[in-house]
């Protein structure tokens, strides 16, 4: 009668493994020449506390081990669980026990000849390994710690099977493993992980999105970035990139070493020596390319679309302001105005499907601006709203396009704040201007070939100028990629406000607006220059009104700007002065009073 011991043993034979008696809580074999010794038909020499290993070169079979646990995680991830698996019983810092599956058995087929051991950092990965043995049961100390014991376990009752490629999952494991070891990020690191993997393998889009989302499900699992959808978008920007990043921009990235890099994607496919780009020479044939002006001005093109008629036009367009300046309300409520075919501030729309990209609100905020607007006006039709996008570079343009290419007629789209979608550009070379180029580039074509409007929001600098465009934040760059720009201006605790406007295919236009507390929306007032002008005039006469009541009938600029403790040489200062000139030259104020003052009452000379 077999004892408990030869049941395992018969066992493990069945399934076409030679046994190896090897010594109780030891891998030594108990035999010196047991490399090439059979002991199938001796069962008595297994007694019930040996260790029983695998005669790997015997048994014509392959031992893959997992050494430390990302390899663990890899193993059980990609490798074919249709086979022998021995695990190991492995006790938690809390004393839980559970099963650890670090052993897969595989058969050779002869076509795998030395063992190989795969390290990192003079760390031991992974062992792939066809010669000597391997135990498959009983305790074997743990190489951590060579005191415990670690008792060894068969997992499944699976013959063993073949695999094909089997070399190719090992390398893919242990790619996997190293990367997992570099700070690679679910945004720009993975999308140059994934070029990587397509200009050096021929794997499908599906094994390139599995395998990068794999890596940032280690690496960087909390990030807001960390997304199946952001993985899929980084597969798509590659496939329609005509140039891709190589292992020396991955490498540079993730800082590691660039040989250890490209070392690494040999592994996996084909590498060549000289990685390094150049640009292809486009050459054009004007005679042949070029348009005849002639045919231009009797091509018929379509008239120019606008969000709000005359003021927003399709393209790339800023609107730009002050924190507090209401600028997400004002786009919240073109939204609405362009979804529902309703005037904005005396405006024609045209009517269409919007896109609002709030990015800088949460849901509730927003749905609390909708509630003071009028949450009747919400219900049909209704604007698409979006509180999480990819990266510009990263996704964000087919994002974008997919929903223009889904909707019968789409009119606007609203990205608050531009800075929420801009990428960190870390040590990447080239100016503002260059990048802003680069980045925005793409996002603005979209615009134009799609005619649509596409409008995003942008704060304005501390800086002082009296040019007000310069206030915007951002690149010169930036101002020269957008078709159309708007500027909030709105004084502090003030209702008064202006919006100007410029751009290639409108006219520069200046509004004063003011700002409705229960309707929540600016309200157009007329032309910014004449308010303004008869807002100063006011002004400059109460001021010499009051000066003339105090003693004080000749009245200077600098005695205005006394009146309202203003600098002569500030901005104000310079506007009191030209406009006391003005009100000279419309008879409003009479000049003509020693060292350049003015006087309410005109002098008569006799």
């Amino acid at each position: 009668m077999q004892t408990r011991m030869q049941k395992i043993v018969s066992d493990i034979v069945k399934r076409g493994i030679s046994p190896v008696p090897c010594f109780p809580n030891s891998k030594q074999p108990e035999d010196k020449g047991w490399t090439e010794k059979r002991y199938e038909n001796h069962l008595e020499r297994f007694l019930h506390d040996s260790n029983v290993g695998a005669n790997l070169g015997l048994s014509g079979i392959l031992h893959v081990d997992a050494d430390n646990k990302l390899a663990v995680h890899f193993c059980k991830k990609y490798l074919p669980k249709n086979t022998l698996i021995v695990g190991r019983k492995h006790t938690t810092h809390d004393g839980r026990v559970v099963d650890v599956i670090t052993n897969y058995f595989y058969q050779n087929n002869n076509v795998i000849k030395d063992n190989q051991s795969l390290k990192h950092n003079g760390q031991q990965v992974l062992e792939f390994r066809c010669k000597g043995q391997s135990i498959i049961h009983g305790k074997t100390p743990l190489k951590e710690d060579e005191t415990i014991l670690c008792e060894r376990f068969i997992a499944n009752d699976a013959p063993i099977a073949s695999v094909q490629d089997l070399q190719f999952l090992v390398n893919k494991i242990y790619l996997a493993c190293v990367i997992c070891e570099y700070d690679v990020g679910a945004n720009q690191g993975a999308l140059k992980l994934d070029s990587c993997i397509m200009r050096y393998t021929n794997w499908s889009d599906q094994e390139r999105e599995d395998f990068i989302y794999d890596i940032c499900e280690i690496t960087d699992k909390d990030s807001r970035d960390f997304t199946r959808k952001k993985m899929q978008n980084h597969v798509r920007s590659n496939n329609k990139e005509t140039k891709n990043s190589g292992y020396i921009s991955f490498a540079n990235h993730i800082g590691a070493d660039k040989l250890t890099i490209k070392n690494l994607f040999k592994l996996i496919g084909s590498v060549p020596d000289s990685d390094n780009y150049e640009k292809v020479k486009s050459i054009v044939d004007f005679n042949e390319k070029a348009l005849d002006m002639d045919e231009l001005m009797n091509t018929e093109i379509p008239p120019l679309k606008y969000a709000v008629r005359p003021i927003l036009p399709e393209g790339f367009n800023c609107i730009a302001g002050r924190p507090k300046a209401m600028k997400s309300w004002t786009v919240l409520y073109i939204c609405y105005c362009v979804q529902n075919g309703k005037p904005f501030m005396g405006h024609e729309v045209e009517q269409g499907d919007t896109l609002y990209l709030a990015l800088e609100d949460s849901k509730r905020r927003i749905k609390d601006r909708a509630k003071k607007l009028g949450v009747d006006k919400w219900k049909h039709p209704t604007i698409l709203l979006a509180t999480d996008v990819p990266y510009l570079g990263f996704g964000f343009e087919e994002c974008v396009s997919d929903w223009i290419e889904s909707k019968e007629n789409p009119r606007l789209i609203v990205i608050d704040t531009l800075a929420r979608i801009k990428p960190k550009q870390g040590k990447k070379s080239g100016t503002a201007y260059d990048l802003d180029n680069e980045l925005l580039g793409k996002i603005q074509t979209i615009a134009v070939q799609k005619n649509i409007t596409i409008a995003f929001i942008t704060h304005l600098s501390k800086a002082t100028t009296d040019y007000s465009w310069d206030r915007i934040q951002g690149s010169v760059g930036m101002q020269g990629m957008t078709d159309a720009m708007w500027l909030i201006d709105r004084g502090d605790a003030s209702s008064k406000a202006s919006i100007i406007g410029r751009g290639r295919d409108i006219n520069d236009f200046e509004y004063a607006v003011r700002w409705n507390e229960s309707k929540w929306q600016y309200e157009f007032e007329g032309n910014l220059q004449m308010i303004e002008m008869n807002d100063n005039r006011r002004e400059i006469l109460d001021a010499m009104n009051a000066l003339k009541n105090a003693g004080i009938d000749e009245v200077h600029p600098r005695d205005v700007c006394k009146h309202y403790s203003v600098s002569t040489t500030s901005k104000d200062g310079r506007r009191i002065s030209k406009t006391m000139q003005r009100m000279a030259n419309d008879f409003e104020i009479y000049k003509g009073g020693k060292y350049g003052t003015y006087t309410l009452k005109q002098k008569i000379n006799l």
